[in-house]
């Protein structure tokens, strides 16, 4: 399979190939237990080698046969990153919180039934009315003995 591309859409591959790799494995060390994604990186760099024929040097820069985008263009998606990072943080804590708060109110279970669901998401709703509203002003963290963080 043959697949054309313009110079434009080569471009916005490359973000996204960016910008997949970045989710799969920025918080992986490469030590054991911790390893890369490598088919990523394998063809995020198969596809950024082929820069030259579309005109696009001067995101990708070569270290014999491994290609790697450049600093800049990495610096100019990081607001979609950190936009994505921040959203994410939100959800997750209202989420965590929401399910933590659920546990305590049921006890613990093997898996949550229907109406167990519907309460954790009114709850989670509430975390996120709240962080909306205050962000993490609110919020303290108590240690056993009862003593603020």
């Amino acid at each position: 399979m043959k697949l054309e591309l313009t110079k434009k859409q080569y471009r916005d591959l490359i973000e996204l190939l960016f910008l997949g790799n970045w989710m799969a494995n920025a918080s992986r060390t490469g030590a054991e237990g911790d390893e890369r994604l490598e088919k990523y990186e394998e063809i995020q760099n198969y596809v950024i080698s082929q820069a030259k024929h579309f005109q696009a040097e001067d995101v990708v820069k070569a270290e014999g046969n491994e290609f790697y985008t450049t600093m800049d263009f990495e610096e100019s998606l990081m607001p979609i990153v950190e936009e994505y990072d921040e959203y994410t943080f939100w959800e997750q804590i209202s989420m965590k919180l929401a399910k933590r708060d659920l546990l305590r109110e049921i006890g613990p279970v093997r898996q949550l039934k229907e109406e167990h669901r519907e309460r954790m998401y009114e709850i989670e709703e509430q975390y996120e009315t709240e962080f909306e509203k205050n962000g993490l002003k609110n919020l303290e963290i108590i240690n056993k003995d009862k003593k603020k963080l």
